[in-house]
């Protein structure tokens, strides 16, 4: 069992049963995400700021500004690709779709879990 196993992970509720879809872990300091069909693909992690605009930029389809990971669009795919690692993780459009409701549901929204911990 690696460490990114003993992560609470959640998807959006738009996502289909959970399969197939952008995962999400909030951390002590923010968050990670990985593909829930390709988790030994990697993950990408986020301070709390970097993660609040990661956030940000994928619920209002702008460009990536994070510092983190650039978000680009390679056919009706959305490729997430870290700038500090090789870690590409790239969803469908229902995914990432699922992924973008979710987000502007506030359901990625950890501030709360963050000042509590």
């Amino acid at each position: 069992m690696t460490p990114a196993d003993r992560l609470a992970w959640r998807t959006s509720t738009r996502s289909s049963n959970g399969e197939n879809c952008v995962e999400v872990a909030p951390t002590a300091d923010g968050a990670i995400i990985r593909h829930s069909k390709n988790p030994d693909h990697g993950t990408i992690a986020f301070s709390h700021p970097e993660w609040v605009a990661f956030v940000r930029e994928a619920r209002d389809d702008v460009m990536s500004a994070n510092g983190v990971a650039a978000i680009t669009r390679i056919g009706t795919d959305t490729l997430v690709k870290s700038l500090n690692t090789e870690v590409e993780l790239r969803f469908d459009d229902g995914e990432w779709s699922a992924f973008r409701a979710g987000a502007a549901a506030g359901e990625f929204d950890f501030s709360s879990q963050l000042a509590s911990a």
